[in-house]
């Protein structure tokens, strides 16, 4: 007579994109068991991630440091399904309270208000399917005046700046040469 193992309640793992306009963040996401039971061989499963609208995903995620790195996770395969699948299968699955994570180098391009991307676990057998679905939210600041990316230091913007000085230094140099003449 074979014993049954129970089967792993498997949940998304995510974190918040936070940081400002420019900035590349490094962000974990993964997958949690909560139990009660363990996979035990059984393959692990995947999860999708789907990145926040005015991000961009500057890296895929991988493991090991030799010339044929295996990626974690394959990169969109097109335009109308732009997700990373995060493939678990080579990997040991987490016991009941644990969780596996990789991490996502992530470069926040625009403030979106309200962007939010998603995270998604496929696991074998999960006996609760309603938790396999998570938000990514996205807390992302202005961009810093001094940082390239901002509207104001573009050279168009440069060079109306500099017409502007050339003009005020000339009707400056106007002003006081009239001023001049009129003491004498």
């Amino acid at each position: 007579m074979s014993r049954s193992t129970p089967s792993a309640d498997y949940v998304p793992v995510t974190e918040t994109v936070k940081g400002r306009v420019g900035d590349t963040v490094v962000v974990r996401f993964g997958v949690a068991n909560l139990g009660p039971g363990s996979p035990d061989g059984a393959a692990l499963g995947s999860f999708a991630v789907v990145p926040p609208a005015g991000t961009t995903v500057t890296s895929i995620p991988w493991e090991g440091d030799d010339d044929d790195r295996r990626y974690s996770c394959r990169p969109p395969q097109d335009k109308d399904n732009y997700f990373f699948l995060c493939d678990l299968s080579q990997r040991r699955a987490p016991e009941p309270g644990s969780s596996i994570t990789i991490g996502f180098h992530i470069r926040i391009d625009k403030r979106i208000p309200g962007a939010e991307g998603s995270i998604t676990v496929y696991g074998p057998n999960d006996p609760v399917p309603g938790n396999d679905r998570d938000a990514i939210p996205v807390e992302a600041a202005p961009a810093p005046l001094w940082r390239w990316q901002n509207p104001l230091w573009r050279w168009q913007h440069w060079v109306l700046a500099a017409g502007v000085l050339a003009f005020a230094a000339s009707a400056g140099r106007w002003f006081v040469k009239s001023r001049w003449r009129d003491r004498s």
